[in-house]
């Protein structure tokens, strides 16, 4: 009896012992044990295991990708958003995606929707597949209702024959004089190339003291040339910038919901600059809404007054406008789009008051064409100047346009894909000043999302 309680007790001294002693791990293995208890709901653990893994190594990819989804377990929103953008410069492929994923997530839940937005954008280099590109789209858009603050960014460059809107005529025949006039090189078209930038920002006001929601809008636009050799040739003296313009705008929008259809009330002032000098300033009033609302169709109308003053002549007039625009989506899922606008400017001087009519129709094929997706779009315009300087009949003007666009979806990147435009315009006048001819052809990006 007795040396059998000896042999028991030296047995659990000496399993004591053994659990006493310390066992190591090494990283790998600490990485498979924190993935586990990830995947046991084991979130405490992992956290522990990570921690443990990045305090030997803070740029331990592995350990950063896995700390943050155990964040995300643990509601820790702004540990999981550090950590998946720590994760991210340090992966590749699929585990990149992943970590741009869950940065957009944890921004997200913080309501930091901008940030989100451009993690999402960040994730789009790295989708495995198509499926995957279809939820990152579907993410951003969800984003971007929750978010009050939409930023809009542009950018072109357009080779043009026609950059400065100059005459296709070498001459000009004015009432009462017997001998037709030379015009002068920079009255007369000028090629180059133009380069065009845009940044806008909406922020949305949602409040039970308005009727429905309000925005307001910023918006800044420039475009620069650069004349080509010919033209420096044909216009010596004439420069680039001499015909660069810039437009800034701040607009408030008031939407009225209606059971049956929403209307939009706006007011815009806006200074546009010619040449780097003031312009013309603007005050604009608009009302929108749509007539017909279908799941493949619809129809709008808009009506706006627009009060414009040159500042360098003091001169003013009044635009009123109406527009209708008819979009359809075909059985083959084209796209169709009609739209008219019908224009009265007043004004004292001649060649500025006129009646104008806008013709239009649009198409987009939805199938691509190889690499391309096509959009086509012609539209005619009819102008009528009662009074004109250099006519005494008054002046009639139209106006053709045929656009071609080739976009080039799979060339995405970060959610924006190269489209390629194509532009000819045709204007033919009373007068031959008037007598205009462009060609352009442009490139910019597109949204995918």
């Amino acid at each position: 009896m007795r040396l059998g309680l000896l042999c028991l007790a030296a047995a659990l001294w000496l399993g004591a012992s053994a659990m006493a002693a310390p066992v190591e791990i090494g990283p790998d293995a600490m990485r498979r044990l924190a993935a586990e208890a990830l995947a046991t709901g084991q979130v405490e653990t992992a956290q522990a295991l990570t921690r443990a893994l990045l305090t030997r190594d803070p740029e331990d990819a592995t350990a950063l990708i896995l700390a943050a989804e155990a964040a995300v377990r643990a509601e820790d929103w702004a540990g999981a958003a550090r950590l998946a953008a720590a994760a991210h410069g340090r992966v590749e492929g699929p585990a990149r995606f992943r970590a741009a994923r869950l940065a957009a997530f944890a921004l997200t839940q913080q309501g930091r929707f901008t940030r989100a937005q451009i993690w999402l954008r960040r994730a789009s280099p790295d989708a495995p597949d198509a499926a995957a590109r279809t939820g990152l789209a579907a993410d951003y858009r969800a984003v971007a209702e929750r978010n009050p603050l939409a930023l809009r960014l542009g950018f072109g460059v357009a080779p043009s024959s026609n950059v400065n809107g100059g005459s296709r005529s070498e001459t000009l025949s004015l009432p009462g004089l017997p001998v037709e006039l030379e015009l002068s090189g920079a009255a007369r078209a000028l090629s180059g190339t133009a380069v065009t930038g845009s940044a806008g920002a909406r922020y949305g006001i949602a409040t039970p003291a308005l009727p429905g929601p309000a925005w307001i809008d910023l918006q800044a636009e420039g475009r620069g040339y650069r004349l080509s050799d010919s033209a420096r040739r044909q216009a010596p003296e004439a420069r680039g910038a001499d015909f660069a313009q810039a437009t800034l705008l701040l607009g408030l929008t008031q939407r009225f919901e209606r059971p049956e259809m929403p209307i939009d009330l706006s007011v815009e002032v806006a200074r546009h600059w010619y040449g780097g000098d003031p312009y013309v300033d603007t005050l604009r009033f608009g009302l929108a809404r749509p007539l017909l609302r279908q799941p493949r169709a619809r129809l709008d109308l808009a009506l706006a007054a627009q009060y414009s003053n040159r500042l360098d002549t003091g001169t003013d007039w009044w635009t009123p406008t109406l527009r209708l625009a008819w979009s359809q989506r075909l059985d083959n899922a084209d796209g169709l789009g009609l739209n008219a606008r019908l224009r009265r400017q007043t004004g004292d001087a001649p060649d500025l008051a006129h009646d104008g009519l806008t013709l239009g129709i649009d198409y987009d094929v939805a199938r691509l064409l190889g690499p391309a997706r096509l959009g086509f779009g012609v539209e005619a315009e009819w102008r009528d100047y009662p009074e004109s300087r250099y006519s005494l009949d008054g002046r009639q003007d139209a106006e053709l346009r045929l656009e071609g666009r080739v976009a080039l979806p799979g060339q995405e990147r970060y959610g924006f894909y190269p489209e390629i435009g194509i532009e000819m315009r045709r204007s033919w006048s009373d007068v031959d000043l008037f007598d205009e001819e462009a060609a352009t052809l442009s490139l910019g990006l597109r949204s995918a999302f």
